[in-house]
């Protein structure tokens, strides 16, 4: 004989259109609608948040972005760019502060990526693109020496914080499955830069950093192109199953409750 359904405390009946939680669900209730409706709700508040984490990173790179070609503009008759790093125009009147400006930017612009790439549940590639965003943060608090000068403990800390920053961003795209080309391509031009160094090249060291950046700016706007996000974002389908247990399987839960009652905030109770 078919268990007729009740609400858990009172045992009544629910009327038509009458919510009375998950277990004792409407007669209007749909199976599975429930589950669409907080789905679809919760999709929607994901993608705000990551439309919110786009736009302030294009804000943050593009800010950088602005800055740093304006430093290239003003001092193109006092330094040779082919020769002398961005890093370098630190010790040029015109971009003492302003170097370090774009860097801070251009690195809260990576970090906000990195939160957008940790919400599509990619956590390795995550640290690594947060490892490039600190990276650069701390390369606007340690300046580099001149070129012309001996290797410095802040120069010393410049340099290597600077490699493994530049190599980290474009592992993540590695790690992440995007932008697969970009990524080599940008690998192949840190050897190139990091080469100027062990072969004393130095007069192609400038063109070399900058072809750098501009690869691994390229990265970053690719990541947001891509969402990042670039991976279905397995945090929103986690966080669904975890806060709708009711919508996962709603005719199990409508037997279970019905042979073994429900808890006080409606969860059926299992082995009662």
């Amino acid at each position: 004989m078919a268990r007729t359904l009740t609400t858990p405390r009172t045992g009544h009946i629910p009327s038509w259109g009458t919510p009375v939680g998950p277990c004792g669900v409407t007669r209007t209730a749909r199976p599975g609608g429930m589950c669409r409706t907080v789905a679809r709700g919760q999709a929607r508040v994901m993608n705000d948040i990551r439309g919110l984490i786009r736009l302030s990173a294009f804000a943050w790179l593009a800010a950088g972005l602005v800055i740093a070609v304006y430093v290239e503009i003003v001092n193109a008759g006092a330094v040779d760019p082919l020769a002398t790093t961005f890093s370098e125009y630190v010790h040029v009147g015109q971009g003492a502060r302003l170097v370090g400006v774009a860097m801070l930017a251009t690195g809260f612009g990576a970090l906000t990526v990195a939160g957008g790439v940790r919400l599509s549940g990619a956590v390795w590639a995550a640290r690594l693109v947060a490892l490039f965003g600190v990276g650069l943060c701390v390369l606007a608090v340690f300046p580099q020496e001149p070129m012309d000068q001996p290797l410095t403990w802040h120069g010393a800390i410049h340099r290597y914080v600077a490699l493994a920053a530049f190599a980290a961003l474009p592992l993540a795209g590695l790690v992440l499955g995007a932008a697969r080309r970009l990524s080599y391509a940008t690998l192949a031009a840190l050897m190139v830069f990091v080469a100027t160094f062990l072969v004393d090249a130095r007069a192609v060291t400038g063109v070399a950093e900058r072809v750098l950046l501009i690869l691994e700016l390229a990265l970053l706007v690719a990541f947001l192109r891509g969402g990042g996000f670039v991976m279905q974002p397995r945090a929103t389908l986690s966080f669904t199953a975890s806060t709708s247990f009711p919508c996962r399987d709603l005719a199990r839960q409508r037997r279970t409750c019905g042979r073994s009652g429900c808890g006080d905030r409606g969860e059926p109770r299992f082995g009662a």
